[in-house]
């Protein structure tokens, strides 16, 4: 493997404690040495890592371990010029960042024992957490109703809904057993966590997501993906599973 090859490795070997501590951004907003602040600071986006880690994403453990890792290059590199501390905030002071970094991964490791339910269920929900549920829902909406996307496309415009997403089909074809679902049910969980246009645009318009709508409704786009994505791959795709894996 290249030198070059090695960078993008490096960098996203440590992703989950990146994303665990991307609010603290830039010297003027490190990480602070009071353990209550950070606590109360990173407390919603521990909560959807761990839910996340439920869906089968980065468990708690792992990303406990990036930390650590990260204190240990710290430690040997105040600057953070290792690779792998691209887009890593220091603590404040600086000198202390390998061990601030230790005692969040302490935390994070047993962040849900004992079952804290008065914080986990009376805490609201916050949209950088909540941002964590949809990451193939997220591309999916820039691609289409973002700046440069297909529901702004001069040759798409006139199109309608399912005229788009039949494109989309066609583009991610013959990935569609890999890509698909994970839209299907991304689109079926936005749908359980908010239950109005007003809160689905707020959040996939607004502040939680960005990427607009073009003017459309989520109630009417979200399940019109769920079944044309459904029926195309059950007309087509029907044959991907065997019993005898």
């Amino acid at each position: 493997m290249s030198a070059n090859d090695q960078e993008p490795v490096r960098y996203f070997a440590l992703e989950g404690a990146r994303t665990l501590l991307s609010q603290y951004r830039g010297f003027s907003n490190p990480v602070p040495d009071n353990a209550e602040a950070w606590r109360r600071d990173l407390f919603p986006v521990i909560r959807g890592l761990w839910n996340a880690g439920e869906d089968g994403g980065r468990n708690l453990h792992e990303i406990a371990a990036e930390l650590r890792l990260a204190a240990d290059l710290f430690a040997q590199d105040p600057a953070g010029g290792h690779p792998s501390l691209a887009n890593f905030p220091r603590a404040e002071p600086a000198a202390r960042t390998p061990e601030v970094y230790r005692a969040v991964a302490d935390h994070v490791e047993y962040w849900a024992a004992p079952f804290d339910r008065e914080a986990i269920f009376g805490t609201p929900l916050s949209a950088r957490e909540l941002g964590l549920r949809f990451p193939r829902l997220r591309q999916f909406l820039v691609n289409y109703f973002g700046q440069d996307g297909l529901a702004v496309d001069d040759d798409m415009q006139g199109a309608t809904l399912e005229e788009g997403l039949h494109l989309v089909i066609s583009d991610t074809h013959p990935w569609c057993p890999w890509q698909l679902p994970g839209l299907i049910a991304g689109c079926a969980e936005a749908r359980a966590v908010f239950h109005t246009e007003e809160q689905l645009d707020a959040f996939f318009g607004g502040g939680g997501m960005g990427g607009g709508s073009a003017g459309e409704r989520f109630t009417d786009f979200f399940p019109l993906v769920v079944h044309t994505f459904t029926e195309h791959l059950r007309e087509v795709h029907a044959g991907m599973w065997g019993r005898g894996g």
